[in-house]
């Protein structure tokens, strides 16, 4: 059965279900939801048994002994299972088991059969774990803080998004803390941008996805997140080349096709559908020929920064904001 990740009753998930699976990429979600799920086992006296897949099937008295388990002489357990895929169906039989067990997974297709089973099996249940957008985070936020009884302006939460790449954890974590002292303290928005900072640093691609799209929002928390985390022009070009070859390969795989939308449908190998969106606004942005000119440009700027190490930094972050406004296409990096 298929279980929405925003409203689990989680009393109604420890009693009426056997198999729980909760898969995707949404780290933090999945281990919130894991850690609510465990406090209601363990206010009905269950030990958690964590163990992962691979662990498992190497180590396989360990689950014959769980499954084997007897609840009315032995300590009730539920084990929880991390890294699945469908080589646990060589040792367990989802469809017919009568023990508690909670599977964890990172993204799985449609035709997975793991998903299958426990989508449409009425006494199990699958919970997908999306990726958290910034409306969902904002809204969490603003949940938090409203059953807190505090009152905080939609002005300043929103100024800690613009500020900062928050996740779902970051959020918990400073709810807590904003929980402790706020009957001694004066909330004001330093005092919130001291609660709520972010512990995630950017990926590469996601840089170089927002530097393409123009997102000149999330370029000044890509800029922050330099600041906080170190990271280096060297670990930022090679994503950033790759992505601009992505889209020139796009564009040319059929050269006569004039419309985003059909060159990204028609395109092979088959382009992610969580891709599709971002890819038709970047090649939308960029024509073909921008995109090898930039290409060009892209190099110039790492000969640039490996000659003048010491001001490397200055020189990148320059040209980060030159590609989201375009003037990359007129300044000069590099010259011989």
């Amino acid at each position: 059965m298929i279980i929405k990740s925003f409203s689990i009753d989680y009393e109604k998930l420890y009693n009426a279900f056997g198999v729980t699976l909760i898969y995707g990429e949404n780290y933090y979600l999945k281990n919130e939801i894991v850690e609510k799920l465990s406090k209601v086992f363990n206010n009905h006296k269950f030990k958690i048994k964590l163990v992962e897949q691979d662990y498992l099937l190497k180590n396989i008295e360990i689950l014959n002994n769980y499954m084997n388990q007897n609840n009315l002489f032995d300590e009730n357990e539920v084990m929880i299972i991390r890294d699945v895929n469908d080589k646990l169906f060589n040792y367990i039989d989802l469809e017919n088991i009568d023990k508690k067990i909670i599977l964890l997974a990172d993204n799985l297709p449609k035709n997975n059969k793991l998903r299958n089973i426990t989508e449409k099996k009425q006494k199990n249940a699958c919970i997908a774990c999306y990726a958290d957008d910034e409306k969902t985070l904002i809204n969490l936020l603003r949940q938090g803080i409203t059953s807190l009884n505090i009152k905080i302006s939609n002005e300043s939460i929103n100024q800690l998004f613009d500020i900062n790449k928050l996740n779902r954890n970051d959020i918990n974590s400073g709810l807590e803390k904003l929980n402790l002292i706020s009957k001694e303290k004066k909330i004001d928005d330093e005092m919130l941008s001291t609660l709520f900072n972010t512990t995630s640093s950017f990926d590469a691609f996601e840089i170089s996805n927002n530097l393409l799209s123009g997102n000149k929002k999330e370029l000044n928390k890509i800029l922050s997140s330099f600041y906080h985390f170190s990271t280096s022009f060297s670990e930022i070009i090679g994503p950033l080349k790759y992505k601009i070859n992505k889209l020139i390969n796009i564009f040319e795989y059929n050269a006569n096709e004039r419309k985003v939308s059909l060159l990204i449908e028609n395109y092979k190998p088959t382009i992610f559908w969580k891709e599709k969106k971002i890819i038709e606004v970047q090649l939308t942005r960029w024509s073909l020929e921008e995109l090898h000119q930039l290409l060009e440009k892209v190099n110039q700027v790492e000969i640039h920064c490996k000659l003048n190490f010491d001001i490397a930094e200055t020189i990148f972050n320059k040209f980060l904001l030159d590609i989201v406004t375009k003037r990359v296409l007129i300044n000069t990096y590099f010259s011989q």
